[in-house]
């Protein structure tokens, strides 16, 4: 039997039907971190059984990216090597996927992951299940290496002849020949892999810029009731991270709780949506952005506590003194509806929400345009804080938007972008010996050409090609460049 006043703290707002809910979305939130636990124990109990008769092999389980019922970051604790499935669907951004592959990563401490699945053709699952293009297996394999994988796998070895998955892609497929054009592709990558791999493995990557994900605000935000369903927490985080991609700007995926310590080793931290703040939380933001550091927040951000209960005193709660703002309203759009958004160099849409901001001495770089009431009032704003500075972003702002408000913070904080062609992406992992390892990849089925004088010098280690200005990539190619 549950003892409710036991389970969140009492609330009283003087109606009985209020107090219900708020109990009720306390115990959600509740239900969902023992859901977290209760699995994790599962898998602590197993590896625990294994322990007791071998003492020296590495145990894992394979996560599922984005997945939304667990806490990786609790899960990663608990495991000697963090390793995830990668089934991208046939519409999925390659955006989405390398950040994906970050967010492996970030929970394991930086470390390299194992990729321990994807599948070398097709997925079963989808409405809809494309074979995969040429060449495009092996791009996803190398961009797994390129954010930090040191294993890359595959199921099926061999595809099964019934139950639900026998339409999944196999290396063996059901004619069981090594002649189809399958097996050559994954044979050749697993060349590759044996000849350069051991070079790789190892070698870390390194960034001045941090993306929160959290979980708890995963499962509040999805959770509201309103002010919209049109809420996708990662896609969010997403909205944020692919402006940073596109500028081949390296990422590390951090946990809302990271301490003052490690957050301070990066000049630019970003939480988007961050609906729930755990305790702690603002007060470390604020220390961090005292002291120097850059900080981006915006919609949505800092409305409920760690028991799924609204902060009182306005929006964006614990967070508003570091951002300088009151949010009054937070109005909800249409699927399909879009807001305007103007300022020195935004020119863009905002969709699903738009903050209603009264600034408290932050100052304002962006308006609402349009025919709403609240035309004129602020859409984006930074506010001084200490020797740092805090943006708050008040609607989610389209591709175009993002990149335009994220420019110019790139460009102060000098993190050394790099533009290459549409869909090619450039990822450097950093080995010992001062030795980099630049990945240059072609995400499309186009042909790409390029010039990156950064990497002039460098050897193409597949091919043994020195770089020297112009660099063609095939469809879903991937030079795997070694510089000094």
């Amino acid at each position: 039997m549950y003892d409710w006043g036991d389970v969140v703290p009492p609330v009283s707002y003087g109606d009985g039907i209020s107090d219900a809910k708020c109990v009720v979305s306390g115990l959600q939130m509740d239900y969902r971190r023992f859901q977290n636990q209760a699995q994790l124990a599962c898998y602590t109990n197993e590896r625990d059984a294994i322990r007791a008769y071998d003492a020296a092999t590495p145990i894992t389980t394979n996560l599922m990216g984005t997945f939304k019922d667990l806490d990786y970051f609790e899960w990663a604790k608990e495991m000697d090597v963090v390793s995830w499935d990668n089934y991208p669907g046939m519409d999925t951004p390659p955006s989405f996927t390398a950040m994906c592959h970050d967010l492996m990563r970030g929970i394991g401490g930086n470390k390299p992951f194992m990729l321990m699945e994807q599948t070398p053709n097709q997925q079963n699952w989808f409405p809809f299940c494309k074979v995969k293009q040429p060449g495009e297996v092996r791009k996803l394999s190398w961009q797994a290496v390129a954010h930090g994988a040191d294993t890359v796998r595959f199921f099926q070895m061999k595809q099964s002849l019934g139950g639900c998955e026998r339409f999944h892609g196999a290396v063996i497929a059901h004619d069981g020949t090594e002649e189809s054009r399958v097996f050559k592709e994954t044979a050749a990558l697993g060349e590759e892999l044996d000849r350069i791999g051991r070079r790789i493995m190892g070698s870390r990557i390194e960034s001045r810029v941090a993306i929160m994900f959290d979980w708890q605000s995963y499962w509040s935000l999805e959770g509201c009731v309103g002010p919209t369903t049109g809420f996708n927490y990662p896609n969010e985080v997403h909205r944020f991270y692919r402006a940073l991609w596109r500028r081949n700007v390296p990422v590390d995926m951090i946990a809302s709780t990271t301490p003052l310590a490690r957050l301070s080793q990066y000049d630019l931290a970003i939480a988007p949506a961050l609906i729930t703040v755990l305790p702690g939380v603002a007060e470390t933001l604020e220390a961090y952005v005292a002291d120097g550091g850059t900080f981006i927040t915006g919609y949505m951000a800092g409305i409920h506590d760690e028991h799924d209960l609204v902060v009182p005193g306005g929006y964006p709660g614990k967070l508003r003194r570091l951002m300088g703002v009151w949010v009054e309203e937070i109005d909800a759009l249409a699927p399909g509806e879009t807001i305007e958004v103007h300022g020195g160099t935004v020119d863009a849409k905002g969709e699903i929400v738009a903050s209603i901001i009264h600034r408290e001495g932050a100052e304002r770089l962006a308006t609402y345009g349009g025919d709403e009431f609240y035309a004129g009032h602020s859409a984006l704003t930074v506010n001084a804080y200490g020797k740092g500075k805090a943006y708050f972003v008040g609607t989610p702002l389209d591709e175009t938007g993002m990149s335009a408000f994220m420019a110019p913070i790139i460009k102060e904080l000098d993190l050394k972008s790099l533009d290459t062609p549409e869909d090619v992406s450039l990822s450097v992992r950093y080995g010992d010996g001062g030795t980099r390892y630049a990945f240059l990849i072609n995400n499309s089925a186009a042909d790409k050409r390029l010039c990156l004088s950064e990497l002039n010098g460098g050897t193409e280690l597949l091919t043994g090609t020195v770089i020297n200005d112009l660099i063609e990539l095939k469809p879903y190619g991937v030079d795997v460049i070694a510089l000094r």
